[in-house]
């Protein structure tokens, strides 16, 4: 077979990529990074908001995901390897279209019972599903036509709604199905009465008439008859034909619930009440790919960010705000972050849970139990650690694993603070607060407790790094000692005496601290303690002003600073190099408003309040350590443990490179003739050996057949 210019092309774009990229670089120069918590990344397979339920496709997923909006909790519907599209919801059932069988079916899935059926049978391929209360339709295209199903859930019996073998693009209510019929030559609007059996043509004017939507008995549709197609309304009960829209620019996509409808002007999105001449704009430029839908007050539409990934957005009619969407929604605060993960406590709905964010992946989840009460999660390495007010009890989490587990017994034996808590890779420092004070070591690997010190009192602040721990000690009014612990060699030793200090905290060979000092110009001054050496200095002191609140992660140290600001009270961010003696260049955006600022791993997080909402920001400050990341090589990816492109798609949407120079070569699959008999998964790292094999596949596909699938 000769082949193709496009598949010679493909076949030389996808190798020369895969040996240009290398492993990729972790760092990303300084830049900040907003972490989108509030509108989910989607495919272009479809969406729905009906009741209290909103359903969507993750980008790289095959699984649905059923959102509660009122319990704002998340469920994923259906297997991970098949292709599914159009998923649409009402109350109680979701419905969409599905390729598990070799072709395109229908699948329904009980909310309440969690339990998922097949509705069609395979003659012929489904398309267009829609649900209301107990109706289904959808079209059916064969080697007859494309004509109309309807199946009543309730019975369980389906009937063929029309015979045209033209009828398209069907939509359904308690009573009537209406869809779009070409059987006299031009589009028109045709619908059936459920309980009389009976089909009736409801607009068959010049032009063509298409893409109908209906509630109760009002069909809006689009009328495409003029130089600009706009919106009409036909009534079932009066027969009546309205023109609901006017001026320039197609008017299309139109989806309504009762006398509220949205559609698109050119671009834009717009809501309208179909008993009134006036209309709204909600948002501008909207994704053309996907039309938007409406529910109540809500308003739930695509639209694609500056990097070209498509966000779910919805929004509240009346209230005029974007909602936040998804179960990782919410106010954010208390984050942390360390190389590859960041951590945050998001509260939503007087609800609070911990969120994992994966800057690898760019992809956000909740990890905490819906009962809980989280706060202060911390990360390192792949362990997430937060305290859980409604146990007592300190709680980690397992990256890897996906595993809870609860580290404190939450009784008289342990009696964990909520504060004083440290973590470094799989090692947990707290404060014991039971019978006695005692600074505890946790091995998170096991579960092994270890007493390490017993102390006089509550410390003022404690941290953990590469087997010491560092302690501060209160030993009378603005008087405090500064100790530091070898976990190896079980040995106390007092770094500093009588000083007023805050907190100490632990880096690559050091200890540092903001030390108040009483002179003719009294401020707060940074020192550190050399481990090595035994030795302590000044890190950074001036005549006057202040350095207070160090952080400090490997041979950096971030901390406030007041000396160049023209008020004492104005306080700004520093980055320090301890190794090189020099200040790291902090590149805040002049528009940023940073609060809750920290250092963890190669990375500074902080909550953002910049906009109307505040968001989570990260910014990289250095690569990234090899062992933090994920804790060394991922494990062997569980079967349907990836993600799923289509090939077409990445190289429409412009994101195949990135994907390639961002996996390695093993886990980024070609996936030819993808879900059915013939399926061949080829790796590219299988492709550079044996590019005999890869260039006859290449031969023998089309380009819509063929998969990317990226294991974790």
């Amino acid at each position: 077979m000769k082949r193709k210019p496009m598949q010679s092309w493909l076949a030389a774009a996808v190798l020369v990529t895969s040996l240009w990229s290398g492993t990729p670089a972790f760092a990303s120069g300084g830049k900040e990074v907003k972490l989108s918590q509030s509108q989910p990344e989607i495919s272009q397979a479809g969406f729905d908001i009906a009741e209290k339920y909103a359903v969507w496709i993750n980008e790289g997923e095959n699984t649905i995901t059923l959102y509660d909006i009122e319990k704002n909790t998340e469920t994923k519907i259906g297997n991970k390897s098949s292709t599914k599209k159009s998923p649409k919801v009402d109350g109680k059932y979701v419905v969409w279209l599905d390729s598990r069988d070799g072709g395109s079916d229908v699948y329904m899935y009980d909310i309440s019972k969690n339990e998922e059926t097949r509705v069609t049978d395979g003659s012929g391929s489904a398309e267009d599903v829609e649900i209301a209360g107990k109706n289904i339709v959808w079209s059916n295209k064969s080697k007859k036509g494309t004509d109309i199903f309807l199946y009543n859930i309730s019975s369980g019996e389906e009937e063929q709604v029309t015979t045209s073998g033209k009828a398209t693009h069907p939509t359904v209510s308690d009573s009537y199905v209406a869809w779009e019929d070409s059987r006299e030559g031009n589009a028109d609007i045709y619908y059936y009465d459920i309980d009389a059996q009976e089909e009736t043509a409801a607009v068959t004017l010049r032009g063509a008439q298409v893409r109908p939507t209906i509630y109760n008995d009002e069909i809006l549709y689009e009328n495409q008859a003029s130089d600009y197609s706009q919106i009409y309304v036909y009534s079932i009960d009066t027969g009546r034909n309205k023109q609901l829209t006017e001026g320039s620019g197609d008017k299309q996509d139109v989806h309504n619930y009762k006398t509220t409808y949205v559609y698109v002007d050119d671009g834009d999105l717009r809501s309208a009440d179909s008993n009134k001449s006036s209309s709204r704009q909600i948002a501008s430029s909207i994704f053309k790919g996907n039309g938007p839908r409406v529910y109540g007050n809500y308003v739930m539409y695509a639209k694609k960010d500056s990097d070209k990934k498509l966000h779910l957005n919805l929004y509240d009619i009346d209230e005029r705000e974007t909602i936040p969407l998804g179960d990782v929604a919410g106010e954010p605060s208390q984050p942390d972050g360390s190389d590859r993960y960041v951590v945050y406590i998001s509260r939503a709905k007087r609800v609070d849970s911990v969120v994992l964010y994966d800057t690898k992946v760019n992809t956000s989840k909740v990890i905490s139990k819906a009962k809980a009460d989280p706060s202060r999660p911390l990360v390192s390495n792949h362990y997430v650690v937060w305290y859980d007010d409604s146990k007592d009890a300190l709680v980690s989490y397992d990256i890897r694993k996906g595993v809870e587990t609860q580290i404190t017994d939450g009784g008289t034996k342990h009696d964990p603070s909520d504060e004083l808590y440290e973590l470094d890779g799989n090692q947990l420092l707290w404060l014991n607060e039971g019978r006695r004070t005692e600074l505890m070591l946790t091995d998170l690997s096991t579960g092994k407790h270890e007493s390490l010190t017993s102390l006089k009192s509550e410390p003022l602040s404690i941290d953990l790094y590469d087997g010491y721990v560092s302690y501060v000690l209160e030993q009378g009014a603005k008087s405090a000692n500064i100790y530091l612990y070898d976990i190896n060699r079980g040995r106390e030793t007092t770094i500093r005496k009588n000083v007023q200090v805050e907190e100490a905290k632990l880096g690559d060979d050091f200890v540092v601290w903001s030390e108040y000092t009483d002179g003719s110009k009294p401020n707060w001054d940074l020192f550190y303690y050399n481990i090595r050496r035994d030795k302590t200095s000044s890190l950074l002191r001036y005549t006057d002003r202040d350095q207070k609140n160090p952080q400090a992660s490997r041979n950096m140290v971030f901390f406030r600073d007041n000396r160049l600001s023209q008020s004492a009270k104005d306080f700004y961010d520093e980055l320090y190099d301890v190794e090189d003696g020099s200040y790291g260049d902090l590149r805040w955006s002049d528009k940023a408003k940073v609060t809750e600022a920290r250092l963890g791993g190669n990375r500074i997080v902080w909550v953002d309040t910049r906009e109307s909402t505040p968001y989570v920001y990260t910014m990289e400050i250095g690569s990234a350590r090899d062992d933090d990341d994920n804790g060394g090589t991922d494990p062997e990816p569980e079967p349907g443990d990836y993600k799923e492109y289509s090939l077409k798609n990445m190289l429409l949407d412009g994101i195949f490179d990135e994907k390639i120079q961002n996996t390695d070569l093993n886990k980024f699959v070609f996936v030819f003739f993808p879900n059915t008999a013939n399926e061949f998964p080829l790796s590219v790292k299988e492709a550079l050996k044996d590019l005999d094999l890869f260039d006859k596949m290449i031969a023998k596909v089309k380009m819509d057949e063929i998969n990317i699938r990226i294991y974790k």
